[in-house]
């Protein structure tokens, strides 16, 4: 497993809630932070590439332990994002 600073659990939650909870943890880490996300929707890998990718922050990598999916991205610098990204 990857070391990371934050946790997340959206275990549970659906699209695009997951996503939308990422958008508010990194308005409140430091940039360069590395955030842990667990989820049970399995669309969380490609919508969590989409978002980074959109975004300026990096996804790191993934795990899949059904029906668990845990996924590591990297917040970016605040330059580097997009503000007003809508999903």
């Amino acid at each position: 497993m990857m070391d990371y600073d934050y946790e997340l659990d959206t275990f549970g939650l659906s699209c695009p809630v997951p996503i939308l909870k990422v958008k508010e943890e990194f308005e409140n880490i430091p940039d360069g932070s590395v955030l842990k996300v667990t989820a049970s929707d399995d669309g969380i890998i490609e919508d969590l590439k989409s978002y980074c990718k959109k975004t300026g922050h990096e996804f790191l990598s993934y795990e899949v332990n059904p029906p668990e999916y845990i996924v590591f991205v990297k917040k970016g610098s605040v330059q580097n994002s997009v503000s007003g990204l809508k999903f």
